[in-house]
């Protein structure tokens, strides 16, 4: 009986030991949801349209990029000088086809509104727009600069050449004064 009864207190010891050492479930009222936090593009002081509805910017750049340079050119135009219009215009001046100046005119815009912006947005506009941009204008330069040094090798290629035929004509002058002079001093000698 002893040894029933050791079992028995054995075995309860086992299983409340097992009740300690699972995890005790977190009442609801504990559980907080995580905060939501905004993404906002201008500081909390700018008063800009859907300033901190990111997707409007998003979709309005995707919807706006596979336009022609040319009406995005025109966009531009009509959009003013307030961070939000500067916004815009930055972003319209990164499609496809948007030549050198105004690639070059858009960075000015965004250092323009470089100092309104969040800490999150200015690294999100650096990311996404600011140095791809500062890329392209870097190429872009270089392939000018390749232009005109080849240019203006194929130019002295041309002179040189052009001075190579004018040799040769001397070349074959002299060789043929060269030769009446033969044929008169044969002529004398005979």
């Amino acid at each position: 009986m002893k040894k029933l009864h050791s079992i028995i207190v054995s075995g309860v010891l086992m299983l409340t030991g097992c009740e300690i050492l699972a995890p005790k479930p977190i009442p609801v009222t504990e559980i907080k949801p995580p905060e939501k936090t905004q993404f906002c593009l201008f500081n909390a002081d700018m008063a800009v349209e859907k300033n901190c509805e990111l997707t409007y910017w998003l979709t309005y750049w995707v919807e706006h990029d596979e336009l022609s340079w040319p009406k995005r050119k025109e966009m531009i135009a009509q959009l003013g000088n307030t961070s939000g219009e500067l916004m815009k215009k930055v972003l319209l001046s990164q499609g496809k086809g948007t030549p050198y100046q105004n690639r070059l005119r858009a960075q000015g815009w965004a250092d323009e509104i470089l100092p309104t912006l969040t800490e999150q947005m200015k690294q999100l506009l650096f990311v996404l727009v600011y140095k791809p941009s500062q890329e392209l204008l870097e190429f872009e330069s270089a392939l000018t600069i390749l232009t005109r040094i080849n240019t203006n090798q194929s130019k002295e290629l041309d002179i040189q050449q052009q001075r190579l035929f004018e040799q040769q004509q001397q070349i074959d002058q002299l060789l043929k004064i060269e030769a009446s002079m033969m044929e008169k001093k044969e002529g004398i000698n005979q």
